[in-house]
This record gives C-alpha cells, structure tokens and sequence, in this order.
C-alpha cells in the first residue's frame, strides 16, 4: 500500500514540475550564437575582417621586441651550455658504451635464435645402442 501512494505522488509531482520546465520562455535565454543575415553573409569582410593595432603601438614595440629577441638568444644560449656542462663527453661516453654493449647482446640473441632453428646444424641423434646380451 506505501508503495502505492509513494508512486502516485512521485507521478503527481513530475506533471507539475514539467510545467515550470515548459514556462521558461526563449525570451529570457542569452543568444550565444546566431545566424548571420542576408547582408552579413554577402559581405565577406564580416567575416573575414582584419584587425590591427594602431601603429604607434607597433614602433613602441620595436625596441621590446628586439630586447625580447637579444634575451631569447642569451637564454637559449645559456641553456644549451648548461646542458653541455651537465650532459658533456664524460657523460655521453659510458652512455655510448653502454649503447653498444646492448646492440651486441642484440645482435648475439638474435643469431643464437636463428642457429637453434637450422635443422642442418644440428647434430644427427644418436642411435640405438648395441644390446649387450643378459646379464
């Protein structure tokens, strides 16, 4: 019996809920997105429209941009020593070391796949023996 009126009230209180769903007018929604009209869409410049800054902001900027340029290339340069200084031959040497001894491990895996698979290097099994008599 609860599980009855449990269920009639549950339905009861979708339908009005569905109403205030339904009140909402497109009226107080914000339009993130509209279409274009007849006289945007001939004019490609509504579309495709350039923008660009002011050119006193541009020569403003010149000597900025140079200095940013002139701090790029220290920067870079700086890094590209410290990574020398860090990384130099002494730690590249055991690395290339290693490198090859791995390749050689490889390379000898490899090749002792390929003879234990050539069935004519293997050596002919042995024969029954002679059988010695009684003891």
């Amino acid at each position: 019996m609860k599980y009855k009126t449990l269920i009639i009230l549950a339905l009861a209180l979708m339908a009005f809920s569905g109403n205030g769903w339904t009140a909402m007018s497109d009226d107080d929604a914000e339009a993130t997105i509209r279409l274009m009209g007849k006289a945007e869409a001939e004019l490609p410049d509504a579309v495709t429209k350039e923008i660009t800054l002011p050119q006193h902001l541009l020569d403003a900027n010149k000597e900025d941009q140079n200095t940013a340029v002139e701090n790029s290339a220290k920067g870079l340069k700086s890094a590209n020593e410290n990574r020398d200084k860090k990384h130099g031959n002494d730690a590249s040497e055991p690395a290339q070391e290693a490198r090859e001894r791995g390749q050689e491990m490889s390379d000898k895996a490899k090749e002792n796949r390929e003879n234990q698979g050539r069935s004519k290097d293997r050596p002919d099994p042995p024969g029954r023996p002679d059988n010695p008599g009684q003891p």
